[in-house]
């Protein structure tokens, strides 16, 4: 038996030298891998070692800050003071802290207004504070807008502070607040005010100064925000804290390091304060939520793994050369018809599918490969075809259902509309990749929140279609008219008159006076919502389902009433919650609906969701979705304020008819006193929003003015006209000006129905007054580009004024509503 030198066995006996290149090339790669992992863990144990006892010291130190806080607040919250016992109390407190903790420097009480010692109707802020080697008392005010007590106010919770530099306390300081709550007359807990314990954190600096690291590195401390709280003085560089910001180097580029979703420490690659690439580890200061870093400039934390590397290189490339040099002489004949194949294989993975498939002659198995090849490729050929179609077919229907689900809000802050007085929670699960069913919710003032629930027939990307068109016509409707039932005419008239694939959707909408917990709703052949009670009891609403939408032009809707209590939740679904089937083709129905709604119990809105949704799936267990699965849970938690009288007039607005309004006013104001009466009358009110500039925030300033100028009910052409303006100003700052910050200013004079808002930023010098307004009599390919934005309001607006105030430009509008 002669050996076959066309076999494969010859060839892969040559091929043994190329695999021992690969497996020589394995071991020196997981050589330097482990050296580089050896290296790595000597240092990270070196940042650990480094870290652990700092961080534990200043971990005491916070800890005890916060301990003296919660004590001293704790003892306010009992007992009732008077200013002198306040200020005895107040000197004891701090001498006491200051021998427990001599970073201590300043103990501040703030009280609400009202709630402090002889303050019935004024501020009261008292401060002990340590300075020149005593204590001494100090008074202040104006601390209602101080980040350190809205924070505290709002979040009602203790916390760190990011440090600054204070007011009274002239040097860094870390300040732990606490809220300070007392019992009312009730017996409820009532924000009394904030209690401060000012720490001076100079010492970190020192601290920082003594702590020896290894490879030239270094220490330092950064805040919750990253910004620099204690840092060596050679990486200043005359630079301010906040502009020693650590870097995380992301592949070419950097961004801030956060340490959300990481572990309490690590090992990263970044910069410091702009400066070289440094190896840094980080640990989390558990009381304070600052965090520890140690620094390794990164030349020399890598000198010793490039020399490693180097060698490990050095000594594959000369044995590979070797052995290649080898292969390349025996295999040069064995390797030809693979490396035909391998082109054509090339070929067809670019895509091109007539490609021609070497014919290989002989007996052996790269023969036999090569028939095989060309086989596959023309069952491949039948097969592409089909599998196009199928991935675009998928490739759309992800991106209609992600563009579906973008447009339904996800959270209250989407549409601006928290509120104390309520709590809401959406949920909606499409049965196929897009879905019919949709829910909303919006203000339609300060006072008033409309939620919609509704089902458009059919499944699929028309259904889908239907449903974000009859959304968007219901909420503008909603917006503008402000009556549901109006709001409802009209969507069921503009969705009916062009209803050519006889589409329809049924829907109820309600909208909540938040202060009273009245509903005025409509239902357009709707499931009516349920509602579970303070006291645990559930029942449907008395909800008369009237004709679908979509059906016929004229249908007239009927305004429907509901009273909800306090503490009642009002849940809205799609009849994809009720009709829910299992494998026995029985219902989920009404009842299981109401028992899982009162097995709930005082849950919030999100989980009163997601226990429906469990005694779904519980329900159904394996048997398929065939309808979309939408839900709407809206708590109601009413308000102690006094509810406002309020009375509606609607006029003509073309007819001028300016007496009705005033008769109106008067008739109202006339109870009043005569001088007060007057004074409202001429009497400009005044409103503030500070914004970020982004893009985002257009929206945040529309929605602003919007809520100020719906209860003078304004003509809906005037409103519009605001709209565009607020748009085209806040785009021309936002692109050209350069700056970060803007101030709009919104007065109104309710007498004359005016609003005047002013635009005011930080960014360069601009005056668009003294641009040239575009020429709109040329064709619009041959006018300039740019000008016309600012053209159209100032032909919309009663008027356009600019100033250079300062370092500020100001552009303020005015419009007769």
């Amino acid at each position: 038996m002669g050996f076959n030198f066309r076999g494969l066995a010859f060839k892969q006996s040559m091929m043994i030298l190329a695999a021992i290149t690969v497996v020589f090339g394995l071991i020196f790669a997981i050589m330097g891998q482990k050296t580089q992992d050896i290296l790595n863990k000597i240092t990270i144990e070196n940042g650990e070692e480094t870290s652990r006892a700092n961080v534990n010291y200043i971990d005491k130190l916070f800890n005890s800050g916060k301990l003296v806080g919660d004590d001293i607040a704790e003892t306010l919250g009992k007992r009732k003071m008077t200013k002198a016992d306040l200020d005895t109390f107040l000197l004891h407190s701090l001498t006491n802290a200051r021998n427990l903790i001599p970073q201590i420097v300043a103990v501040v009480l703030a009280y609400e207004p009202g709630m402090g010692p002889e303050t019935p109707k004024g501020e009261f802020m008292r401060l002990a504070r340590f300075t020149e080697n005593e204590i001494r008392l100090v008074t202040g005010a104006n601390y209602q807008d101080k980040e350190w007590y809205s924070s505290t106010k709002e979040g009602r919770t203790s916390r760190w502070q990011e440090p600054f530099i204070g007011e009274f306390v002239p040097e860094p300081i870390a300040v732990y607040t606490v809220p300070i709550f007392q019992k009312d007359k009730n017996g409820d807990d009532v924000l009394a005010g904030v209690l401060a314990v000012d720490m001076s954190i100079e010492f970190l600096k020192d601290e920082i100064a003594t702590i020896p690291v290894s490879n030239g590195g270094y220490a330092l401390i950064t805040s919750e925000n990253n910004v620099a709280v204690a840092y060596p003085k050679s990486i200043a560089q005359g630079k301010r804290n906040r502009e020693i910001v650590v870097k995380e180097i992301r592949g070419n580029s950097t961004v801030d390091f956060d340490r959300k979703n990481r572990d309490s420490s690590g090992l990263f690659m970044g910069m410091v304060a702009g400066g070289e690439e440094s190896a840094v580890y980080y640990t989390k200061i558990n009381s304070n939520n600052w965090t520890f870093m140690v620094v390794w400039p990164v030349q020399k934390f890598l000198q010793d793994q490039r020399d490693t590397r180097k060698l490990f290189l050095i000594l594959a490339l000369g044995g590979y050369g070797v052995i290649l040099v080898i292969i390349l002489l025996i295999s040069f004949r064995v390797a030809k018809p693979l490396k035909e194949l391998v082109f054509a294989a090339k070929k067809l993975g670019g895509g091109n599918f007539d490609v021609d498939i070497p014919k290989v002659s002989g007996r052996d198995e790269v023969a036999e490969f090569a028939t095989a090849f060309s086989n596959m490729l023309s069952t491949l050929k039948a097969h592409i075809e089909k599998e196009k179609d199928m991935k675009r077919i998928e490739r759309e229907l992800d991106l209609a259902r992600n563009i579906q689900l973008s447009m339904l809000p996800g959270a209250e802050r989407d549409e601006n509309s928290e509120d104390d007085r309520h709590e809401l929670a959406p949920f909606l699960l499409p049965a196929k990749e897009v879905g019919g069913d949709f829910y909303d919710f919006f203000k339609i003032d300060n006072d008033h929140l409309c939620v919609v629930v509704g089902d458009v027939s059919g499944k699929g990307v028309a259904a889908a279609l239907f449903m974000m068109v009859a959304r968007i016509i219901l909420r503008t409707m909603s917006k503008n008219l402000k009556s549901i039932v109006d709001a409802f005419n009209k969507t069921n008239y503009a969705l009916a008159k062009r209803n050519n694939l006889m589409m329809f959707v049924t829907v109820w909408a309600g909208i909540i006076d938040l202060r009273t917990g009245h509903v005025e709703f409509a239902s357009a052949g709707h499931n009516p919502p349920a509602v579970r009670h303070e006291d645990g009891s559930v029942e449907f609403i008395p909800s008369r389902s009237e004709l679908v939408m979509a059906a016929m032009e004229d249908t007239v809707y009927t305004k429907q009433t509901y009273d909800l209590k306090k503490g009642d939740t009002l849940f809205l679904y799609t009849d994809g919650v009720t009709e829910a089937t299992n494998d026995k083709d029985e219902l989920f129905g009404n009842d299981r609906l109401l028992d899982a709604l009162k097995r709930g119990g005082r849950q919030n809105t999100s989980d009163t969701c997601t226990q429906v949704k469990r005694e779904l799936d519980g329900f159904v267990q394996k048997a398929p979705q065939f309808d979309d699965i939408t839900m709407l849970a809206v708590k109601f938690n009413g308000s102690d304020e006094p509810v406002w009288e309020r009375y509606e007039k609607t006029v003509n607005v073309a007819e001028n008819d300016t007496g009705a309004l005033k008769s109106f006013v008067q008739d109202i104001l006339t109870p009043m006193d005569g001088a007060k009466k007057m004074q409202m009358k001429d009497a400009w009110e005044r409103y503030e929003k500070i914004v970020d500039v982004i893009p985002e925030n257009q929206d945040v300033l529309t929605a602003f003015v919007e809520g100020i100028l719906a209860p003078m009910e304004g003509s809906m052409k005037s409103q519009m006209q605001i709209n565009i303006a607020i748009d085209e100003i806040y785009s021309n700052i936002v692109k050209f000006s350069g700056a970060t910050e803007v101030t709009l200013i919104v007065e109104v004079r309710k007498a004359t129905l005016s609003a005047r808002l002013t635009f005011i930023d930080n960014g360069k010098p601009y005056d668009p007054i003294k641009q040239a307004d575009p020429d709109v009599t040329l064709p619009l390919e041959e006018r300039d580009i740019g000008g016309l934005g600012i053209f159209i309001v100032k032909k919309t607006m009663d008027s356009v004024c600019y100033r250079r105030n300062g370092d500020k430009n100001e552009l303020a509008i005015t419009k007769t509503l």
